[in-house]
């Protein structure tokens, strides 16, 4: 279920490279089109006729190329708050080759939830889980909060930022817990990540 989400934050990560690939197919022809525009056809030799009527595909295929990657985009930019919520808490199964402290920092640039730039998170918790058990947390009782907690405990990795200076580079120290998870949920589908406890009953 973390397919959409993912392609989403990827695809506008990558869209200046994709655009780059565009102009380098048809940048050269395209001038020679306009160079040749000014000129009347019938006052052109043959051979100049076939290169006037060549540059037009790679002009129309630079067109397309664009057109492809904005409607993309479009639909990029239309996260949901629920794949947001898969974005930023649900690494299931836990990516691995990351040991340590380095799973955090890794992740969180990896996920968007820190960039260059921006101020550092203070903390985010990765929870290694389906993401349907907690779309089913949904379905249960919600605490005097208005918070729902999984049934039973879950694997996650919590985040804490070292020192609590959020200016960049961001640095992160990992534990892996097992708790239960708390969640808000917006029309049966969880959106924000509350906290964790290791009881149920634990605010």
């Amino acid at each position: 279920m973390l397919g959409s989400p993912h392609t989403h934050w990827t695809l506008l990560f990558a869209l200046p490279l994709l655009l780059d690939l565009c102009l380098l197919g048809s940048v050269g022809t395209s001038i020679r089109a306009v160079h040749r525009s000014g000129r009347d056809q019938e006052t052109l030799r043959p051979e100049e006729k076939r290169e006037h009527t060549e540059v037009q595909v790679p002009m129309a295929s630079w067109v397309l190329c664009v057109a492809v990657i904005l409607t993309a985009v479009a639909g990029a930019v239309g996260e949901t708050r629920y794949e947001k919520f898969l974005r930023q808490h649900v690494d299931q199964p836990r990516t691995l080759g990351l040991m340590g402290h380095r799973y955090c920092g890794v992740m969180l640039a990896r996920r968007q939830v820190t960039a260059p730039g921006r101020p550092c998170k203070p903390s985010n918790t990765f929870v290694h889980a389906p993401a349907e058990d907690l779309v089913a947390t949904c379905t249960r009782p919600a605490d005097s909060m208005g918070f729902h907690s999984t049934s039973a405990p879950m694997d996650i990795t919590a985040c804490r930022l070292r020192g609590g200076d959020t200016r960049p580079p961001c640095n992160y120290r990992a534990r892996q817990l097992h708790h239960h998870v708390r969640i808000s949920c917006l029309d049966g589908l969880p959106v924000h990540l509350a906290g964790t406890s290791e009881s149920v009953n634990e605010s």
